[in-house]
């Protein structure tokens, strides 16, 4: 024992000097010394929803009940979407149920004090795709897709459950939150006629009154209330360019801050004093990539960071970007993908220091697909789900390894630790306090 702890407190001493390429196998023991910050959330392998700390201590089985089909017909039950709330006490996350064309949705609030679970909406008619707590914790929005297949359903439902509110509609929907939890910015419409894409607020009294915007959008997703609730960033079509725009916090007096190709996707770093973008040379079929740029509000300078991005997350303290550069897997030598085989692809992941403009390469991996699903949103899912620990130091991420089976693993920023297994499971994320 006594051999395992001087190991495990001289592999923290040597990583904290090793060179950046370098990196130590992890003690059993690390994960028991090192100081937790915050809760995991996971979607087990067994389909069931946990919490965890970043150690697989004090683990909480949220469900128990999932049933994986093992053939087309066969009764399912599966969880989905953990969302954590602003101040870590609760876990959004939803269900559905069914067989064959019978399905029931259902959306649950999981308080990790009391290891109490809520059923605050169900629906036999609607699945919500897409979860999102407002910032003061009081509701849960979300939007929901009917079986037609037509508009999107932007509702909002109280934290402890209670009448939802139908907000909006619009196909695609894209929402951000001001701070206060009492206005949202959206960006909604265009995959249809019934349905005209539109920049406006929503602000949410007694009743729910729209302000459209005057402004054209250019090709982008999300819009992003910065997070001191001064600023908010769009793409508008201006003079024949597309323009990155900061308003102020009542959609006015725009500034460009950068142009982009064909797409973007953007996000503010937590202190607000920075935003980083992706100028979209490259179209997916959702989302896009290309270079990624970060620019510094209060100097206005501009760095282009790498190609390829396809998706990134700020670290809490605003000082490190953890982004995604996509590879197909299953490409011969030569980087020419076998056209009858299913697309596999891989994630090469680096973490950016903003202040000194270094990247580091941690490694490639091939991520599940749930978490491969996410990354063409990542522009809205940064504002309501983060991989990183709130202590700064790590990255919870979901992989497959070499037999395809999924995992859940701890990373750690620094680079100089090798990653460490959670729990089997497809999906994670850390709570944000």
């Amino acid at each position: 024992m006594k051999k395992l702890f001087l190991f495990a407190i001289i592999s923290l001493l040597i990583a904290s000097c090793l060179p950046q390429d370098m990196r130590v196998p992890q003690s059993p023991l690390l994960s028991v010394l090192e100081r937790k910050s915050g809760l995991i959330a996971y979607l087990g392998a067994d389909g069931n929803m946990y919490v965890s700390d970043q150690a697989g201590g004090n683990l909480l089985q949220l469900t128990s009940d999932a049933l994986i089909p093992q053939s087309q017909g066969d009764s399912y039950r599966l969880y989905q979407f953990p969302t954590w709330s602003q101040n870590g006490s609760q876990l959004a996350f939803m269900g559905v149920s069914g067989q064959g064309t019978q399905t029931e949705s259902k959306l649950m609030i999981a308080n990790v004090d009391d290891e109490s679970v809520d059923e605050i909406f169900t629906s036999e008619t609607e699945r919500p795709v897409y979860l999102y707590w407002s910032p003061d914790n009081e509701n849960l929005s979300f939007i929901s897709s009917n079986f037609t297949g037509q508009n999107l359903i932007l509702q909002s439902i109280p934290s402890q459950g209670g009448e939802r509110t139908i907000l909006d509609t619009g196909s695609p929907y894209y929402w951000s939150w001001a701070p206060d939890g009492r206005v949202m910015i959206v960006h909604a419409g265009g995959a249809a006629a019934s349905s005209p894409e539109h920049l406006a607020f929503l602000r949410m009294d007694e009743n729910v009154t729209e302000h459209g915007l005057d402004s054209v959008p250019a090709s982008f997703q999300s819009p992003a209330w910065s997070p001191d609730g001064s600023r908010i960033a769009l793409a508008r079509e201006s003079n024949n360019k597309n323009q990155i725009i900061v308003t102020d916090a009542a959609g006015e007096n725009p500034e460009a801050i950068g142009t982009f190709t064909n797409k973007t996707a953007f996000a503010w770093s937590p202190d607000s004093t920075r935003i980083a973008y992706l100028d979209g040379i490259q179209v997916l079929d959702a989302g896009t990539f290309g270079p990624m740029h970060v620019f510094d509000m209060g100097t206005s300078k501009e760095a282009v960071v790498d190609e390829n991005v396809v998706a990134f997350f700020w670290s809490p303290s605003g000082e490190e970007i953890a982004y995604f550069i996509l590879l197909q897997a299953n490409a011969d030598s030569s980087g020419a993908a076998d056209p009858n085989a299913q697309p596999q692809f891989a994630l090469r992941l680096h973490v950016l220091d903003v202040a000194t403009g270094e990247s580091r390469e941690l490694f490639t991996y091939r991520p599940s697909d749930q978490f491969l699903n996410i990354l063409p949103y990542f522009d809205q899912y940064h504002q309501s789900v983060t991989i990183w620990s709130p202590d700064n130091n790590n990255l919870v991420l979901s992989f497959l390894d070499s037999s395809g089976n999924p995992g859940i693993a701890i990373v750690a920023a620094s680079g100089q630790l090798e990653p460490r297994l959670l729990a089997q499971g497809y999906l994670a994320v850390w709570s944000w306090k």
